[in-house]
């Protein structure tokens, strides 16, 4: 059975799509399972256009994704749930208290960094949004 993980930001736009689609392509795919979600969420959106030129940059399409909004069985059902800031894992765990001991930040290896959310600022800060989400990967993945 594959493990099921969860990302978590606000509108599903930049952060948690990009996590998404960046554990997809460095997990081992018959061994896991990764969706994404927004606190905030509007079903249907595409991912935002800078945060998908980033991924392209690098071979990577975030071409395909639709935003969705977080919901309890969506928490409950993952085995783990990554957020991106302090005040998520709040509402979370809120949402899901069952799931409490799975809800993480992404940022947890680093000391608990939360990484800023984008959302239209200047490139610079989609950049460094990019590099915080992929080092907190790096940092998760044989923890996972």
């Amino acid at each position: 059975m594959s493990k099921r993980i969860l990302v978590v930001c606000v509108g599903n736009l930049c952060r948690s799509p990009t996590a998404e689609v960046i554990l997809r392509n460095t997990l081992p795919s018959d061994g896991f399972a990764v969706k994404s979600a927004g606190l905030s969420a509007v079903y249907g959106n595409p991912m935002d256009p800078r945060a998908a030129a980033l991924l392209a940059e690098r071979g990577l399409s975030g071409e395909k994704h639709v935003s969705h909004r977080i919901n309890k069985p969506l928490v409950e059902g993952a085995d783990i749930v990554l957020a991106m800031e302090k005040k998520h894992l709040s509402a979370l765990k809120k949402l899901a208290p069952a799931a409490r001991g799975k809800i993480h930040l992404l940022g947890k290896w680093q000391g608990d960094l939360e990484i800023p959310d984008p959302y239209g600022r200047d490139l610079s800060a989609y950049l460094r949004a990019y590099q915080m989400i992929e080092e907190s990967i790096k940092r998760w993945c044989p923890r996972i």
